[in-house]
């Protein structure tokens, strides 16, 4: 089929509230969405599409190492995750879309910036399904050189393709990015819990015996992070900020997660004169991971460009105060939501640590917000509209089409 008919092609007719066949397509593979780990949201939005009805298969791409095969993993009745080896450059993984399912309705990819993007889209057009992207960052986080030159790609490539259809992102900030670069149809929809692997009663337990599982007294004001200890983390900072508090007031800190900074965090912590009071945990299965909230008091976040953070919304989930730096995400999930503190310095932080804990009160209604507010519901609904939205609009466009494959 050439390029000409590609341009001509439709998405199937079908409408909403009818059964179809769907894909999630996830090409990065820098950690987000890691198998067994934390709340997967390739996963959690495929089990709200399956809850509504649909058949769902999530394409997963993991960094090929050797001679790994594709791995798939049934998760429901119509509902299954495929890990599949991909050659990469960075975090952007290239998907063989000869993996792909040809008489798929429509697709889902959590796009972002990734830059094997084109001929997924090229792909879909042939085949006639609707491929509808999902937008947390429309830029390289990395600096010098690299970022540059993924920037640069993205524009080149995959942007292009955003302007010609229906897209979602995750803020409202991302949307208003993506319209000044040309992007007309954005529609904002926050990610969400996966419920099905939160313990919903996890306040039946005994926290002091939880606390005991990490060597924590019953007493102690326990401090903690999770997620993935590289720079744009600020682990480093962390411990810094915790020996201050430490200074003035008794307290753990407990550390979960590992990353390119996990061997100079550890030799921070052993130079530190509260060593004997910090945990650092470098993995926890997903099904454990619930342990680490209900033993803590409070839960930091120092990531400046946090899109979402599943780790904060899990920690209020739990009723775990947080205190975050103002960042895309944060600065949305933690607006309104009493016992939680949006801060915009690390004095900030500090200084929430050592003010009195919140009510309990304000924690359960922030978590009951949390259920209210950020489930895959939206997402999936908005999808969904947008999978029985008419056709690909391909036309003008002959030199993306007709350009090497990504």
């Amino acid at each position: 089929m050439g390029d000409m008919e590609v341009e001509k092609s439709e998405v199937k007719n079908k409408t909403v509230g009818e059964y179809m066949k769907l894909g999630i397509i996830c090409t990065m593979i820098n950690g987000f969405g890691r198998r067994g780990y934390y709340n997967t949201q390739e996963i959690g939005l495929g089990r709200e599409l399956e809850r509504q009805g649909h058949e769902v298969t999530i394409y997963k791409c993991v960094k090929k190492t050797g001679g790994e095969s594709i791995e798939r993993v049934k998760l429901g009745n119509t509902l299954s995750i495929l890990y599949i080896p991909v050659s990469s450059f960075g975090a952007h993984g290239c998907l063989d879309t000869a993996v792909l399912s040809t008489d798929l309705d429509a697709v889902l990819c959590f796009a972002d910036n990734q830059i094997f993007l084109p001929h997924i889209y090229r792909f879909c057009a042939r085949h006639e399904i609707r491929m509808v992207p999902y937008i947390g960052r429309t830029h390289s986080s990395s600096g010098g050189v690299h970022g540059f030159a993924m920037n640069a790609l993205f524009h080149l490539g995959t942007l292009r393709w955003f302007r010609r259809g229906p897209a979602i992102s995750k803020i409202e900030e991302v949307r208003q990015e993506l319209l000044q670069l040309g992007v007309k149809d954005v529609k904002v929809a926050p990610v969400g819990l996966d419920f099905s692997v939160m313990k919903s009663d996890f306040a039946a337990y005994d926290r002091a015996a939880l606390r005991r599982e990490f060597g924590l007294l019953p007493e102690d004001m326990v401090i903690c992070t999770v997620g993935r200890m590289g720079p744009e983390k600020n682990p480093l900072d962390l411990v810094e900020i915790y020996q201050q508090v430490r200074e003035q007031k008794p307290c753990k800190l407990l550390l979960v997660g590992e990353g390119t900074q996990s061997e100079d965090l550890k030799t921070k912590i052993a130079a530190s004169k509260w060593k004997s009071d910090i945990v650092l945990i470098d993995r926890i299965p997903n099904d454990q991971i619930w342990k680490v909230y209900a033993t803590a008091d409070y839960f930091v976040n120092l990531c400046r460009t946090e899109i979402f953070g599943m780790a904060i919304l899990e920690a209020m989930y739990y009723g775990v105060s947080v205190a975050a730096l103002a960042a895309p995400g944060p600065s949305v999930t933690l607006r309104d939501m009493p016992g939680h503190k949006l801060c915009s310095s690390y004095e900030e932080i500090r200084d929430w640590l050592l003010a009195e804990h919140p009510a309990q009160e304000q924690l359960r209604e922030s978590a009951a917000r949390t259920v209210q507010l950020y489930n895959w519901k939206p997402c999936a609904d908005t999808f969904l509209s947008m999978a029985v939205g008419g056709t690909n609009e391909h036309s003008g466009h002959h030199n993306i089409l007709s350009s090497s494959r990504a």
